[in-house]
């Protein structure tokens, strides 16, 4: 999430067609925000309808790389990573343009919130490199709210919300859905071991770019599998509205050191 996912979007619809394309395929023109969060982020809903269809050729989602072996094709497997400070910055701006509960709070607030920060910043690369099967389709959550919420399946009934998840839904609607979708990685904590095990998912990616080297990205595309660039997209890469310290960076550096780690090997990897 916030590596160029949506300019690397552009370049899919060029070169597939919608019916090949999860979650595209799948997904009618008035689906709902959080159906499409679903089809994008939910492991469970994602494997099961992938693996239902043998004419996909592109399979995309901000999802755990465990998903791979979930899967009953053999896709090649594409990431981009980012440096973990530029890529944090760029998601508290995120937040603050989507997420009505941030529209008036300054980046380093938002930083502070323990839900946001563990699940969505702190070595999130690594996490998402290094979590399990298991642990991609877990209902635990960070569960900071008691009591804690119920499982995803209630939401879903068409019954009304419990007043737990209403409480929710008022105060901060943008967890509400991501904690409905998104994989349990606030639940996680990181360290050396998952490092390792990241370093080793990472290892075994069949392309790897990096952000700030996308244009490198880009044409590794087109000369090692074919695809058609016609022209170089930057859509929401890169930017970073907010000026914020250099104590605010170094802080969030050091926060992620694991992250930091994980992006170094893929700079050398695209070297």
């Amino acid at each position: 999430m916030k590596t160029g996912g949506t300019s690397f979007a552009q370049l899919v619809r060029a070169n597939f067609r919608k019916d090949e394309c999860y979650p595209d395929a799948l997904l009618p023109p008035e689906s709902d925000l959080l159906r499409r969060m679903e089809a994008y982020s939910f492991v469970p809903r994602l494997v099961a309808e992938v693996n239902a269809r043998s004419t996909l050729r592109m399979v995309r989602g901000h999802v755990p790389y465990c998903v791979r072996s979930m899967l009953k094709a053999d896709y090649i497997a594409l990431t981009l990573l980012r440096n973990p400070v530029e890529r944090t910055l760029s998601y508290l701006n995120h937040c603050r343009t989507y997420h009505q509960e941030h529209s008036n709070s300054p980046v380093e607030e938002i930083y502070e919130q323990p839900w946001f920060f563990k699940s969505f910043i702190h070595n999130y690369q690594t996490k998402l490199f290094s979590m399990t099967a298991d642990e991609a389709t877990a209902e635990t959550r960070l569960g900071d709210i008691a009591p804690p919420l119920p499982p995803r399946s209630a939401f879903l009934t068409g019954e009304p919300l419990p007043s737990e998840a209403q409480q929710l839904l008022t105060e901060s609607p943008a967890r509400l859905a991501l904690e409905l979708f998104s994989p349990p990685t606030g639940a996680l904590e990181a360290d050396k071991e998952r490092l390792q095990s990241a370093l080793r998912n990472l290892g075994e990616v069949d392309l790897v770019g990096v952000t700030e080297d996308y244009g490198s990205f880009l044409k590794r595309l087109r000369d090692q599998h074919g695809w058609r660039i016609d022209f170089m997209p930057r859509s929401n890469v890169g930017e970073t509205a907010t000026r914020v310290s250099s104590a605010f960076r170094k802080r969030i550096a050091e926060d992620n050191s694991l992250d930091m780690a994980l992006y170094e090997k893929a700079r050398e990897m695209v070297l």
